[in-house]
């Protein structure tokens, strides 16, 4: 006799299992996908900070080559200076934007949910190994005590990006088989953009900038 397959395949087959192997999946992955959010939040800082330091630096560097109109032509100190104030204005905005995301604040709430659900992982953890033939009953009060808690983590935490949680499914890849090493490249791509892609154009666009200057 043929066994019977499930229509769900993958990390989607928990679906098919019992309640107590759904809620250990959905901690299990949650967990992960908070301390993935915490590592993101933590390069985005940085990358932040250091990208509008060097911004500020490029803002003098430009300031100073009108000052002194390096290139010997006073047609254009006009519309350099103007240039500089529109960019330190931009700058002043995207930086009070960029201060009130609070990217380490929200780093450390990831962390302090990720903790929370190993916590709960831990406990679901030692009943599944160490509770010898629990009955129905121990098993039900069991998973509506932890699923309760489950909730009220996840209600004290905002929501983390999706792209974290994919990032998650590339670490734990003999877990999700259905990933394939094109999806694996597209996350990285797509978490690279995400961690370094805006900052990186604010490092490198202003030097393009001041050398165009001096060619044209």
């Amino acid at each position: 006799m043929e066994e019977k397959k499930g229509i769900f395949t993958g990390s989607k087959e928990y679906l098919e299992k019992s309640f107590l192997e759904e809620l250990s999946y959905k901690i299990w992955s949650t967990k992960g996908a908070r301390f993935q959010a915490d590592k993101r939040l933590t390069v985005i800082s940085k990358m932040s900070n250091i990208s509008f330091s060097i911004l500020s630096a490029y803002l003098i560097i430009a300031g100073l080559i009108a000052v002194y109109n390096l290139n010997k032509n006073d047609e254009n100190l006009n519309l350099i200076n103007y240039l500089i104030t529109a960019l330190s204005i931009i700058q002043l905005v995207l930086a009070q934007y960029e201060n009130s995301q609070d990217y380490k604040l929200k780093a450390k709430n990831f962390h302090d949910c990720g903790l929370e659900l190993s916590v709960l992982y831990n406990k679901l953890r030692i009943f599944k190994t160490l509770k010898t033939n629990p009955n129905e009953n121990e098993i039900y009060n069991f998973c509506k005590e932890l699923s309760e808690e489950y909730q009220v983590i996840l209600a004290k935490y905002e929501n983390h990006h999706p792209i974290d949680y994919q990032n998650f499914k590339k670490t734990q890849r003999g877990y999700f088989k259905e990933l394939t090493d094109k999806d694996s490249i597209i996350i990285k791509i797509k978490y690279i953009w995400i961690c370094y892609g805006w900052y990186s154009l604010l490092i490198v666009s202003p030097p393009l900038l001041i050398i165009s200057y001096f060619i044209f």
